[in-house]
């Protein structure tokens, strides 16, 4: 009887401990697999794309606000009070066409003055003419070498009275009138009746020359372009047509970069110090337009397109990433483990064959193959780091 209660304990201690044991070990999984969840929860959280195999169209859509190519403000240098203006805004003149008038009551004053000195110098001359046959008759050498040399002295004073006399009429009719040096549009009146003349009382878009405007397109579609070549500007508005400009400048522009703000606008983590996403050169092409319609502030448009080349891989630009040896991109790499799988993400050599602000060709040694490019990432990556995928 006392073998057998020993025996019932025994088996009930073995039935204790195989639960200890089996909620030990239950435990021991739960707390791997929650030390791993936090673990995963630390690492960047990545997001991936497949490369699709094609080529890339590259194309360019911009706008540009219009303004003149030559444009002159004009002022009266005597600064006179405004008298009365013949012009506004928007009016289409001629060359010599007098858009602004002058007070000019203080310079006739002046003319009438220098006119009354030279009546009486005029005056003067008779008598200094009676002096000189005075003194021929009376056959003195002296005598008539003074009377010739004050003739002579006073005929000089009368000529140089007339030609100051000249000068103030030329500039009194500056004075009393703006006129225009060149045919145009005025674009903007600051004369005011009444008042002295301003610093630029009137400017005029010169029509000859034309407007212009400067538009920022990839470096890679402007390489397809020259000074002095056409193209193809559109307009905007009810009556919107395509018009022919003029390239006249090619210039380096600022370089464009991807990334700093994800698609939904949120900030996202800015590259270390020796990987930041690949960079789109920028030119600027300065382009003028001859065309009576068109006025300064319309907004044009410029489309630009070119076919990159041969088969590549396309992929999101902000995949794209550039170091010191060239450019790069993070691809998906998993291996098994005990617990599942392991992401980590692997830094792979590519060529970038052409871009866009959205798209990249690129030739690589994946061409092919099954691959997940990392896009986008909430930290920045090294090749080899863990990731939550």
């Amino acid at each position: 009887m006392d073998a057998l209660a020993n025996q019932e304990k025994r088996e009930t201690r073995k039935r204790h401990i195989a639960q200890i044991a089996g909620l030990f070990f239950a435990l021991l999984i739960a707390l791997t697999l929650f030390s791993n969840t936090l673990v995963a929860l630390t690492l960047p959280k990545v997001t991936t794309e497949q490369p699709i195999s094609g080529t890339l169209d590259l194309a360019f859509q911009g706008t540009a606000i219009l303004r003149p190519a030559v444009e002159a403000d004009l002022s009266n240098p005597a600064g006179g009070k405004t008298t009365q203006v013949l012009v506004k805004e928007g009016d289409v003149v001629r060359k010599g066409e007098v858009l602004v008038r002058y007070d000019s009551g203080e310079a006739e004053q002046q003319i009438e003055t220098e006119r009354a000195a030279l009546a009486k110098l005029k005056l003067s001359v008779d008598p200094l003419k009676d002096d000189y046959i005075q003194a021929a008759r009376d056959g003195d050498p002296a005598a008539i070498a003074a009377a010739r040399n004050a003739l002579e002295s006073a005929k000089l004073d009368i000529s140089a009275q007339e030609k100051r006399i000249q000068t103030l009429q030329t500039q009194l009719a500056d004075k009393r009138e703006l006129k225009a040096p060149f045919d145009g549009i005025v674009t903007t009146v600051n004369a005011i009746e009444g008042l002295p003349s301003s610093a630029a009382d009137i400017r005029l878009f010169n029509t000859e020359k034309g407007l212009q405007f400067d538009i920022q397109v990839p470096a890679e579609l402007a390489a397809e372009l020259a000074e002095g070549d056409p193209i193809k500007v559109r307009t905007f508005g009810k009556n919107s047509r395509s018009v022919e400009g003029r390239i006249m400048k090619i210039e380096a522009g600022n370089a464009s970069y991807e990334g700093g703000m994800s698609t939904n606008g949120s900030e996202t983590s800015s590259p270390s110090s020796d990987e930041w996403p690949a960079a789109s050169e920028t030119s600027r092409l300065l382009v003028s337009l001859h065309d009576e319609l068109l006025r300064e502030g319309d907004r044009v448009q410029v489309e630009l397109s070119k076919n990159v080349g041969g088969e590549a891989l396309i992929i999101s630009s902000k995949a794209v990433r550039q170091d010191r040896s060239g450019a790069y991109v993070f691809t998906l790499e998993s291996s098994s483990g005990p617990l599942g799988n392991v992401y980590y993400a692997a830094k792979r050599s590519v060529t970038v064959s052409g871009a866009d602000d959205r798209r990249t060709a690129i030739d690589s040694d994946f061409m092919g193959q099954e691959v997940n490019i990392i896009v986008e990432s909430s930290e920045p990556l090294e090749d080899g780091r863990r990731v939550r995928y």
